[in-house]
């Protein structure tokens, strides 16, 4: 079954559907500001002696007349500020033009830039063909030498600081501009939105497989018949503002065509012996000299793309439009360009570029329906370019600048490499992103612990009708697959730690693959080594409330993720907790339950049924004088009081807790506490009016006790006011 995208409407003529925008009338200044320095060249023939000169980075040489060349080829060596020496001769061939119509009215003949690194000396000379006599040199010529700022890295800049200060590599950006609206077929596929909970979709019922995929193939693709445009989104790209593009210089307006048609390839011809850092100075450096020197309106590529894969923004007016830049004369309208940093002549392509180039060309292409491995139309707009001017000519949708100009450009490894990046990017799986997980489970540090099965979601932007079918790979080896349409898929999860990734397939082979996961499936829920009990606590007591403590202790095999009370009422507790605090109604039963879950979304509940019993004093065995006092604020109306040495209460009952409730006050005393016929402690009654109060509580071990209370007539306060006592059966 082979699918691709419509093609194709007639070509249009050069001013079809072109609008501008109009120049910034009040630009910001750059952040940091590339400067630029000539150097007149008068003599009839160039031969520039050694000589000193302000640090700069990149440098050209420019004549007034576009058309008109130097005779010879012309060379440059620099002087370096890193190393102290002088380079050897290095060559400048000579631009081919990039501008069109009103652009190039006043447009520069120039060599390609070179950027050589921070120099600050400079020498130059033409080597005239097979030897002959030198000529005369064009009208207006000169050395331009630019400066691209403080934060070029290696690129150098002038020892003053620069204007604001300024990281070395400016923040990547995300694409700021919607890609164009989609229509994709409709499906009876689930939801792409994430959810918290599993999505309601049967699992794949297709046999786990190790099956590796198709190989992608590298230049022979099926024709389209499918209507489904290709939308991809750009990748990351370095913003004009984060390279900091000089707004100021940019007088003039952008023309924007109807659609983009073709993505020409060029190379800017400049050394490969650049670190990415100075990828940005580079950048600014290359925006300068293309209007400063070329003449231009703007830097002329509408994107470029360092070694290391990293994409910058180029002309001004939206990386999502179709702006006509000045990168292939004749061919600017209906067309994008994208220039690798660097020279591919000699050199073998950087497959990150590569890479940058096939996302760029299928976002941009499939923003108008046009599929990478095809064949576009443009029209020459060039009175003296290669094609007669207005015959429209077939362009594969990725072409090299030199398809449409008569030059080397993009060089010769690049240009043999195009085909595989039209694969690349007609196979391109994009926006592959894994969502979190679904299923019950929790997240903590980064590991997903579930039970049993984890819900695994993902989205994509690949239109659904371009991929062949998702895998799940469970520790890398596939575990489940998924049709094209679904966006989650239910996935077995053994016990133990493992990864989980979603691998997506596109019809013709390519896939991509998401950051694996970590997960650890957990099928055992925690346990309550220690039992729910009810002990009773100190506090008031009263006729309907008895202040208590539930008290557990929980375990699990991995953590107890949550620890909850529910019945005989609602509460959360620590995960770490080993009792609650709360009071019960004196006399009634009450079940207390409790739910532990761990991580992974296992439960175990446990529960207890106690009650608190409250025993008045009058039923305890007396041994000395007690007096009966009476009053609403006793327990049961009434108390006991001692004034005397020795005076004794003593309550037998079957139980496994107890409090004594003493009432308080500032002349009360102290008395000891026996328990089961030994002294385990002594309490001191005396403190601010309060009654009901319970001084001691003990767990105790489950059975038959007996406690006694033995006043001790504390001088100045013999009195021992007994309110009953209280146990847990």
């Amino acid at each position: 079954m082979a699918f691709a995208w419509t093609d194709d409407a007639p070509a249009s003529s050069f001013r079809d559907g072109i609008t501008a925008l109009p120049p910034d009338p009040h630009p910001a200044p750059p952040s940091i500001a590339a400067t630029l320095t000539t150097i007149d060249i008068k003599a009839a023939s160039l031969s520039l002696p050694e000589q000193k000169t302000r640090t700069f980075s990149l440098l050209g040489i420019t004549w007034n007349d576009p058309k008109a060349a130097p005779d010879g080829t012309v060379q440059v060596r620099t002087h370096s500020v890193a190393t102290r020496k002088w380079s050897g001769w290095q060559v400048l061939p000579v631009g081919e033009g990039g501008a069109d119509s009103a652009e190039s009215s006043h447009a520069r003949g120039a060599t390609e830039p070179l950027w050589v690194g921070a120099s600050d000396g400079v020498a130059a000379r033409i080597v005239p063909a097979d030897g002959s006599s030198p000529t005369a040199l064009p009208a207006g010529l000169r050395l331009d030498m630019i400066d691209p700022g403080r934060a070029g890295g290696a690129g150098g800049g002038e020892p003053e600081p620069s204007a604001s200060a300024s990281v070395d590599i400016p923040d990547i950006s995300d694409s700021s501009e919607p890609p164009a609206p989609t229509t994709e077929p409709t499906t009876t596929a689930p939801t792409t939105a994430p959810t918290t909970t599993a999505p309601t979709i049967a699992p794949t019922t297709t046999a786990p497989t190790t099956t590796a995929p198709t190989a992608a193939p590298t230049t022979t693709l099926p024709m389209p018949t499918s209507t489904a445009p290709l939308v991809t989104p750009l990748p990351s790209y370095v913003s004009r503002s984060a390279w900091s593009a000089d707004e100021t210089i940019v007088t003039e307006s952008m023309s924007y065509a109807a659609e983009v048609r073709v993505l020409f390839v060029h190379h800017t011809a400049e050394t490969n012996n650049y670190s990415c850092a100075d990828s940005p100075a580079i950048v600014r450096a290359i925006q300068k000299y293309h209007v400063k020197s070329n003449g231009w309106s703007d830097i002329g590529y509408n994107f470029l793309v360092d070694k290391c894969g990293t994409l910058f923004e180029g002309r001004r007016g939206g990386v999502t439009k179709a702006v006509i830049g000045a990168h292939t004369y004749g061919f600017n309208t209906n067309s994008a360009g994208i220039a690798v940093l660097g020279n591919y002549s000699t050199t073998g392509s950087p497959e990150a570029a590569e890479k940058t180039i096939a996302q760029v060309a299928a976002a941009r292409l499939g923003a108008y329906n046009h599929n990478p491995a095809t064949v576009g139309q443009l029209t020459e707009n060039a009175p003296d370019g290669k094609f007669k001017q207005g015959q429209v000519v077939d362009f594969q949708r990725i072409s090299g600048h030199r398809d449409g100009v008569n030059t080397e450009c993009p060089g010769n490894n690049l240009y043999a490499r195009l085909p595989a990046v039209r694969a690349q990017a007609v196979n391109m799986v994009s926006g592959l992103a894994a969502l979190p997980f679904g299923g019950g489970g929790t997240l903590v540090s980064g590991v997903y612990y579930a039970r049993g099965a984890v819900t695994v979601n993902w989205s994509v932007a690949t239109p659904s009708s371009l991929l062949a079918r998702f895998e799940i790979l469970l520790d890398g080896k596939v575990a489940a697959t998924a049709p094209p349409t679904w966006r989650a898929s239910n996935l077995p999860l053994p016990a133990g730690a493992h990864t989980v990734a979603v691998r997506a397939v596109q019809l013709y082979g390519a896939t991509s693959t998401t950051a694996a996961a970590k997960v650890f499936g957990d099928v055992t829920a925690p346990a309550f080594p220690s039992a729910p009990g009810v002990l009773l606590r100190g506090g008031t007591y009263s006729a309907t409330y008895a202040p208590v403590a539930l008290t557990y202790r929980t375990a699990d095999n991995v953590r107890v993720g949550s620890l909850a009370v529910t019945a005989p009422a609602k509460a959360g507790l620590s995960a770490t907790s080993t009792y609650w605090n709360t009071g019960v109604r004196p006399g009634a039963n009450t079940t207390f339950t409790l739910t532990a879950k761990d991580w992974a979304g296992n439960a175990r509940t446990a529960s207890v049924a106690r009650k608190a019993v409250p025993v008045a004093e009058t039923a305890a065995k007396r041994g000395g004088t007690w007096a009966t006092r009476t009053g609403g604020s006793y327990l049961g109306g009434k108390a006991l009081a001692a004034t005397k040495k020795n005076a004794k209460l003593t309550w037998t009952f079957t139980g496994r807790s107890a409090a004594l409730l003493f009432s308080r006050a500032a002349k009360t005393g102290k008395a000891d506490i026996y328990l089961d016929g030994k002294k385990v402690a002594t309490v001191d009654t005396k403190g601010s009016t309060a009654y009901r109060q319970g001084l001691w509580v003990r767990a105790l071990t489950p059975g038959k006790h007996t406690v006694t209370v033995t006043a001790l007539g504390t001088g100045g306060r013999p009195t021992v006011v007994s309110d009953g006592l209280f146990y847990v059966p």
